[in-house]
């Protein structure tokens, strides 16, 4: 189905932003950032942008997604969810998610954060990805629909969460069934549309590959279009290696020169991909990503151009970095989320804030700070330009550890006094 009503205000957006990003430099605020210090590639041609528009296989939805102008968000993982869904029935699935809500709006926040897709394997029915074996000996069912249900039911803006490029492992592909396109991918295309990476034991798809782009695209639009998502939520798991191994023959293909310049425009056209193809089916679906929060990382370990992101609406709606430091480590807190504040500062990307708080069970200056996650939530809030905070993780925030329940108790009492006294009414 083609949606002419959106193609003409997108494809004229997109235009401009490849006129934007031809021959100009990625937006890099860290100085000792040797990487992008020349100009990097074109992120891709006006040919490109209109190949994206075209052989869309799902459906538009009509769907008004709800979304806060002030986001504080709880991140829910596939380890979260384990515990909900392993041996558990639809019904009991059920429960524990809502209670897991719950939880979540009882400390004023509006939004999560669910993994529905994090090793290729589909929390939901799809024609794209195999259904996931977290379900264990119980039927599979449609969790992402009960996840979608229960969380409108209280309110709650629904992101779902999903790996784009991280895949399951070898021995795992060898079960999926060949009805799939992702397994023609690997039986077909290995070490070219996707491969390993030493050290870790999945396999990774190669967003150099305009294929494998189409197909992350369209999986993300699939959602999009079938459930009432009121969010496509990704996080920082882009190139899995630093070593040239990895997509060697795509590069030499390529005919690029410098494989750091060439591995951020393939990340760039992938993120840009996505978000075209979620708007396209249905606009008011946000599309954000959850970096590294040390911005250097995230240029010389995962080719994230995250400020060029930062600096365009085109690319994603919100940024999340992941500021997981204290005040007092190698990334300070205050600097950092200063510099991701200067980042985003008038470019129509909205900022929220990501706290670590599963720090408090492993570092010290965040086990000894009484309410640390509060006070960084205030000093966030503080920017004028920060949209709000979120939290990770969820097992943390509302443990059950005897060591840890009192100092969470405290913690959760403290966030919520940190909300009463914010500015707005859209908590």
């Amino acid at each position: 189905m083609k949606h002419t009503s959106l193609l003409i205000p997108l494809l004229t957006a997109a235009i401009v932003f490849v006129g934007l990003m031809t021959g100009r430099e990625p937006i890099v605020r860290e100085k000792q950032q040797s990487v992008a210090s020349k100009s990097a590639e074109r992120i891709c041609s006006l040919s490109d942008v209109i190949g994206l528009f075209n052989d869309h296989i799902f459906p538009q939805s009509d769907y008004q997604a709800l979304n806060y102008d002030e986001q504080i968000g709880v991140w829910i993982s596939y380890i979260d969810l384990d515990g909900m869904m392993n041996g558990r029935t639809a019904d009991e699935f059920r429960e524990s998610i809502s209670q897991a809500y719950r939880n979540v709006v009882s400390v004023g926040a509006n939004t999560v954060y669910v993994h529905v897709r994090a090793f290729a394997d589909a929390y939901y029915p799809s024609v794209m990805y195999p259904y996931t074996t977290a379900f264990g000996s119980t039927e599979p069912y449609d969790a992402l629909e009960i996840m979608v249900e229960e969380a409108h039911k209280l309110g709650l803006s629904f992101h779902a969460w999903l790996n784009p490029l991280r895949c399951m492992t070898p021995e795992s592909f060898e079960n999926v069934d060949g009805k799939y396109g992702l397994k023609s991918f690997y039986t077909e295309h290995f070490g070219e549309y996707l491969n390993t990476a030493e050290g870790s034991p999945f396999v990774w798809l190669d967003p150099a590959v305009p294929e494998v782009r189409k197909y992350v695209a369209d999986a993300a639009a699939e959602i999009v279009s079938r459930y009432e998502v009121d969010g496509i939520h990704i996080d920082d798991y882009f190139y899995p290696t630093t070593s040239e191994d990895f997509d060697r023959v795509c590069f030499e293909n390529s005919g690029a020169q410098d494989l750091s310049k060439w591995r951020m425009s393939n990340t760039t056209k992938l993120v840009l991909e996505m978000n075209i193809s979620i708007k396209n089916t249905n606009p008011t679906v946000c599309f954000e990503i959850s970096p590294q929060g040390n911005i250097n990382n995230n240029y010389v370990q995962l080719y994230a151009d995250v400020g060029s992101w930062c600096a365009s609406p085109l690319i994603c709606d919100n940024i999340i970095p992941q500021v997981y430091f204290s005040y007092g480590s190698s990334s300070p807190y205050l600097d950092t989320i200063q510099k991701w504040s200067d980042m985003t500062s008038d470019s129509g990307v909205k900022l929220v804030i990501g706290l670590g708080v599963y720090k408090i069970a492993e570092e010290t200056e965040f086990a000894q700070t009484e309410n640390i996650i509060a006070k960084q939530m205030n000093d966030a809030l503080a920017l004028d330009n920060v949209s709000g905070v979120a939290f990770y993780n969820y097992s943390t925030l509302f443990t059950n550890d005897g060591s840890l329940v009192e100092k969470m108790d405290s913690e959760r009492e403290a966030i919520i006094e940190c909300l009463a006294g914010a500015d707005g009414d859209n908590y």
